[in-house]
């Protein structure tokens, strides 16, 4: 299911920010400052990128992405199935929530 995955950031990607645009919520400094590991390197603008999508999902702040704020931020385009597959893939520790790095991990792999 790659290709859902890839759906999914790709989606992320073009409903939040386009090149050059001002983010729509500007990246925390405690999120902007951590030095986050990837299981295959990213250039500092991907992970410029992964880091803003996930600001911009996480509506209540938390520091974690839930389904809810998955949905939400989709409007209802994404499919439960979708939904549920990204969380089978991004969320390995299995909380039902998935952090940042959970999200950079699995945005990276895409990419």
């Amino acid at each position: 299911m790659a290709y859902r995955g890839a759906h999914l950031v790709a989606s992320l990607a073009s409903l939040l920010v386009s090149v050059g645009a001002e983010p729509l919520i500007q990246i925390p400094p405690h999120i902007q400052n951590l030095e986050l590991s990837t299981p295959k390197p990213v250039t500092a603008a991907q992970m410029q990128e992964f880091k803003q999508d996930f600001v911009d999902v996480d509506f209540n702040k938390d520091d974690q992405m839930d389904a809810q704020e998955v949905r939400a931020h989709f409007k209802g385009g994404i499919s439960d199935v979708e939904l549920y597959q990204f969380f089978l893939d991004s969320d390995k520790d299995q909380s039902g929530d998935v952090s940042l790095q959970e999200y950079v991990d699995y945005a990276a792999m895409l990419n």
